[in-house]
């Protein structure tokens, strides 16, 4: 489905219309289902406004470092684009077409000067973030569906749909070692460690997680979850020290510890879940959930229905959830969304 979100900087923004500037603490998330970003007070849990026709099917939100500008992948199928966002006025300024549909797995360097945009012409479209244009492309051997990029900037690690990962040289495309099997199936997202040693694959339709020593450049464990989890994503925590996965299938999140790489905890959660990001300082985990359509994911089937759910939305609301992180308990009320809440960016 995706690559995994990386937390973002703490977001302050100053309401020029408050007595005294008073600063908000945002969270921005795409809603699929109304081609739509929400922009919420992660303070109060509310729902602020609403960032209309910023494409057909946005699924993931990447911010700049300096948190000017957000990029919305939307994944089509009408036309494949990326939306800009200026957070100051928070409008839709700008829309850069793609050649195939990006997957909803793009990602930024860690210095935000390029984003990648893996599409399904089976391309790797590298957009400059300072003119907004696509500067370069390159062509990947297969149907890439999750991306990673290096603590450097210079690697990239894409997931294929023939169960691979391939790490690739940034700037030239040039495929760096083997196609490896990442002894699972359907690795649709991806999480990196922040330093570039280990690299995680969610294993969607296989039930799994694999670990990846990108070193030594083998699977060095599998880690199997309950038949019909369907872990859809994983997010590392701001100090990396654990990996939130989404079980879509069986309704809850498992926690892995990443020094040892196992399971430590198993949290139910109410609906569906799709996607954790987290607050800077961490004590605040925010999860999209799919709400009312919940009810067709349920295990054995949550896989496999999965991949058609952003092609056919149910038209039910969705919410963000927030979870103090230490006691991993919900805080106050959810905020209700529109269908498929997937991919934010937070404070």
């Amino acid at each position: 489905m995706a690559a995994a979100l990386l937390p973002i900087a703490r977001l302050a923004v100053a309401d020029p219309l408050a007595p005294a500037a008073v600063a908000r603490h945002l969270g921005y998330v795409p809603v699929s289902g109304e081609g739509a970003v929400y922009v919420i007070d992660t303070a109060t849990q509310t729902l602020l406004k609403k960032i209309p026709d910023v494409g057909s099917h946005p699924t993931v939100l990447r911010m700049l470092p300096d948190r000017s500008k957000i990029y919305v992948d939307n994944f089509g199928p009408e036309r494949g684009e990326i939306s800009v966002i200026d957070t100051l006025t928070d409008t839709v300024v700008k829309k850069i077409p793609t050649h195939g549909l990006p997957f909803a797995s793009i990602q930024l360097a860690p210095d935000g000067r390029f984003l990648y945009v893996p599409t399904s012409a089976s391309l790797m479209q590298v957009i400059d973030t300072r003119s907004d244009r696509v500067v370069r492309s390159f062509a990947l051997p297969g149907s890439p569906i999750a991306i990673e990029v290096g603590p450097d900037g210079q690697r990239l690690y894409v997931f294929f749909s023939d169960n691979t990962v391939a790490p690739f040289d940034a700037q030239t495309g040039a495929q760096l070692r083997p196609r490896l099997p990442v002894q699972g199936v359907g690795p649709d997202w991806g999480a990196l460690s922040a330093d570039g040693r280990k690299l995680y694959a969610m294993n969607e339709l296989s039930d799994s997680i694999s670990v990846i020593d990108t070193q030594a450049w083998a699977v060095v464990k599998n880690l199997p979850l309950p038949p019909g989890s369907a872990p859809v994503s994983g997010t590392l925590t701001p100090d990396g020290s654990q990996l939130y996965v989404c079980n879509i299938g069986t309704r809850d999140i498992s926690i892995i510890d990443t020094r040892t790489d196992t399971l430590v905890k198993v949290v139910p959660t109410q609906h569906a879940p799709v996607v954790v990001g987290f607050s800077a300082d961490g004590r605040r985990a925010y999860l999209s959930d799919l709400g009312a359509a919940s009810a067709a994911f349920s295990a054995p089937l949550g896989g496999t229905i999965g991949l058609a759910f952003f092609s056919f939305l149910p038209g039910l609301p969705g919410h963000v959830v927030t979870y103090d992180t230490r006691s991993h308990q919900p805080i106050g009320r959810p905020v209700v969304t529109g269908t498929g809440p997937i991919v934010g960016v937070y404070d």
